[in-house]
């Protein structure tokens, strides 16, 4: 398959979805993404195992960036409260 075909599958399964918060499909996923690289290290190359990671820290630091950016709006309208 081409990098455009796979682009594809990943534009239909985000369009299957449902939505859910962020920050818990992001937990969700890197979960996941965590699972299946503790199963498979031995089986994959250095290269891949390091790319996947890779892919895991750019997902992990993109939803502790929203979770960051949702709590520091969070006591901004509790501070505005007072």
């Amino acid at each position: 398959m081409t990098q455009e075909e796979i682009i594809e599958l990943f534009r239909q399964k985000a369009n299957t979805l449902e939505y859910e918060a962020q920050s818990s499909m992001f937990q969700h996923t890197i979960l996941e993404l965590a699972q299946l690289l503790a199963e498979s290290r031995g089986r994959l190359s250095k290269e891949n195992f390091e790319t996947l990671l890779r892919i895991g820290g750019v997902l992990y630091k993109e939803g502790n960036s929203q979770f960051q950016a949702r709590s520091d709006v969070h006591k901004i309208m509790q501070d505005s409260k007072k």
